[in-house]
């Protein structure tokens, strides 16, 4: 059974007050949900008290959501707007000044899923390459290669229009291979898994 499908089945078992299922259903989101909430709000403590809230939200009222058909993206959507909320009202600095639901995710050399192969330059290129991205590019290519959602998935939980989408994904690329075709040190073959 696919990890979409247990989660949908948890959450129904959930809204009939199933503890065990909402555990389940925990215990596959937290560490991915987590990892996304640092990225955006930069500080581990504020990740996991946004985390907390969030599972005792979906707890709390989940008569109110009712049946979810895609709950891990419904839960990171929740989470991305809760993280929104506390950089408004406590780390503004972190949020676009004309857009406060772009945020910037950032990316450190421990994140990226290159080979081991491409060794510890070729890591640090590519981190600084992604951090000289515009913010929504390196959301939605945070989202599109290191978290492997399809693009109507990321449209959903950022509130983008799939061509929007598209386009930020497709333009953060084009930009890497510029910035990595600069670099004299590496091309972005060695990128190509």
């Amino acid at each position: 059974m696919n990890n979409g499908i247990e989660l949908t089945k948890w959450w129904e078992q959930t809204l009939v007050g199933d503890v065990k299922s909402f555990s389940r259903i925990h215990d596959t989101l937290y560490s991915p949900l987590y990892f996304y909430l640092f990225k955006i709000v930069k500080d581990e403590d504020a990740a996991q008290d946004i985390l907390q809230d969030l599972f005792i939200k979906f707890w709390e009222r989940k008569e109110r959501f009712g049946p979810i058909n895609n709950v891990k993206y419904y839960f990171f959507k929740s989470a991305r707007s809760l993280a929104i909320n506390y950089l408004k009202a406590y780390r503004p600095e972190l949020l676009d000044l004309q857009n406060h639901k772009q945020v910037d995710v950032v990316f450190s050399t421990e994140d990226l899923l290159v080979s081991i192969e491409a060794g510890r330059e070729t890591k640090q290129i590519l981190a600084m390459a992604l951090n000289t991205l515009p913010k929504r590019q390196k959301e939605m290519i945070f989202l599109r290669y290191f978290d492997d959602w399809n693009y109507d998935q990321i449209a959903e939980v950022t509130g983008l229009q799939y061509q929007s989408v598209v386009n930020h994904v497709h333009r953060g690329i084009n930009q890497l291979r510029i910035k990595l075709t600069e670099n004299k040190r590496c091309t972005p073959t060695e990128f190509v898994a």
